[in-house]
């Protein structure tokens, strides 16, 4: 490929992927219409006031029913960890904040989890429990939900009673993407693995629409199931979705068009709610399958390895910054060293193949596009280079086997709940976030740059220098909006590339060529 036709790729590239996302933002269609059972009206804030005794809440009539409290009215819990809201009249867990930094786990129009459905509340009582606070939501006919919040953790126990044997409703499917905007995942989970869903995919018709191609649906019921949780500062915030909102269940929930629910069983339900980060020492605690809504990718397995690591190094220097550095020259030269220097030998051994390689080449120009010629031209090569020893793929083979660790670590380093508001130095006050200033983005790509300047010259000469600027250029504006921790791992991994380069260079002896 010359260099003219690597820049219509690249060109032909952006327009295709800035046409893709013209057309599916204009002609995306509107979710249909689902009837659901609505939760009452967002409203301003107003939080109650917690006494150890039962609290009568100001009440509007129902027609046809009992009193129903006002939808406005809130109820607040917080625990060591966390702080909590419902809303009074329907029992609706609405808001979760994490105590720590007073990240929302919900949007505000979210419709809440927890509620029996059909079912309004009158009151709301607050009790001292041994395992610690229980709060009760009960009506004059006797349904009754309650949840007991622990002092410390993040596992809560919900049971509901219900004479009328209504549902617990655990997730409600929306129609719009108001209540789960920002919001990631809903998945359900097994022994053997997890079946997620984003509700962008399920609100809205894919692109290939036209093509019959449908919306995707609420994952199959399971005993395990929920949603991702945790909001940015704003709507433009990078969402790693470091939380998530767990239920737990005796029995597999029951699936519908509205959402999930638990089916009462002689008019009681129970279940356990899960509220924290994506970490995996409390997913643990609360149960092990649960572990798998840590995204690592699609290699796992080698993320949860390169991560084990990374903590390990962490118990000794303390900073999870400094604990990148020193985790990437572990990688770089324990790892990948060898397989970096048999790809800049095989490099240097291309460079000097060249005269010989030319001069083939030009013995077969004078008949042009002949293909039988051409095939001729490259069996006489490769018989040069197997006559030398020499594998002209090995500096591509290297790179492949490079792949799964670099794949694995973009994975582990953007999902770990541990580098969430941990800091480094300086103006790096955050590795799960990009930087502020750009520098590392573009320290990054100087030390591309200069990589590719130092690495032995091979090829069209046109379209080298070409490559030179446009390839450092486009990984300086990719990483441009990656992780802090992740930038500072490939800019030190690239530093010790420089240094592995400029010794093996210093060291090569050039070797004769049999021809």
């Amino acid at each position: 490929m010359n260099n003219r036709n690597v820049l219509l790729f690249v060109v032909g590239s952006m327009i295709l992927l800035g046409g893709q996302f013209w057309l599916s933002s204009r002609y995306a269609k509107p979710a249909p219409k689902v009837e659901t059972q609505q939760a009452a009206p967002a409203s301003p804030k107003v939080e109650q006031a917690v006494a150890p005794t039962p609290v009568a809440l100001p009440a509007a009539s129902t027609p046809g029913g009992p009193k129903a409290a006002d939808p406005a009215a809130t109820h607040t819990v917080a625990s060591q960890e966390l702080k909590l809201t419902w809303q009074v009249a329907t029992g609706a867990l609405k808001q979760v904040v994490w105590k720590q930094d007073g990240t929302r786990f919900f949007p505000e129009a979210f419709a809440g989890l927890g509620t029996l459905k059909g079912v309004g509340f009158e009151t709301v009582r607050q009790e001292s429990a041994p395992a610690g606070t229980l709060v009760i939501f009960e009506n004059a006919t006797g349904e009754r939900l309650s949840y007991l919040v622990p002092e410390r953790g993040h596992s809560l126990k919900v049971e509901a009673t219900s004479p009328g044997n209504a549902p617990l409703e655990l997730i409600q499917n929306p129609t719009t993407d108001a209540p789960v905007k920002q919001l990631g995942r809903v998945f359900t989970l097994t022994e053997k693995g997890i079946e997620a869903v984003t509700w962008a995919e399920m609100l809205h018709d894919p692109f290939f629409s036209f093509l019959g191609a449908k919306r995707k649906v609420l994952p199959p019921s399971s005993e395990r199931l929920g949603l991702d949780a945790g909001l940015g500062k704003d709507e433009k915030a990078q969402q790693n979705h470091y939380f998530a909102a767990l239920w737990k269940l005796p029995r597999p929930a029951a699936r519908e068009a509205q959402g999930y629910a638990l089916l009462p069983q002689a008019g009681r339900a129970e279940a356990l709610l899960y509220l924290g980060p994506k970490q995996a020492e409390p997913l643990l605690a609360f149960e092990k399958p649960f572990t798998q809504v840590i995204d690592y990718g699609f290699f796992g397995a080698v993320s949860h390895l390169l991560f084990w690591i990374l903590k390990k190094v962490h118990a000794v220097v303390g900073n999870w910054g400094w604990s990148i550095v020193v985790f990437t020259f572990i990688i770089r030269v324990l790892f990948m060293w060898h397989l970096s220097a048999k790809q800049t030998i095989s490099m240097l051994r291309m460079k000097d193949f060249e005269p010989h390689q030319k001069a083939i080449q030009a013995k077969y120009e004078k008949f042009g596009s002949d293909m039988t010629k051409k095939a001729e031209m490259q069996k006489e090569l490769m018989a040069l280079y197997k006559k030398n020893g020499h594998n002209p793929m090995g500096g591509c083979l290297p790179m492949l086997l490079q792949m799964p660790i670099f794949l694995a670590l973009w994975s582990m380093l953007n999902n770990v709940f541990e580098l969430r508001h941990a800091p480094f130095f300086g103006w790096i006050t955050d590795l799960s976030v990009r930087d502020p200033y750009f520098i590392y983005p573009v320290l990054m790509g100087a030390s591309m740059f200069a990589q590719q300047y130092m690495t032995p010259a091979v090829g069209d000469p046109a379209q080298r220098k070409m490559m030179l600027v446009l390839m450092p250029a486009m990984m300086t504006f990719f990483f441009a909006q990656s992780a802090a921790g992740l930038v500072i791992y490939y800019f030190v991994f690239n530093l010790i590339g420089l240094f592995q380069t400029w010794w093996i260079m210093r060291s090569y002896q050039p070797q004769p060529i049999t021809v």
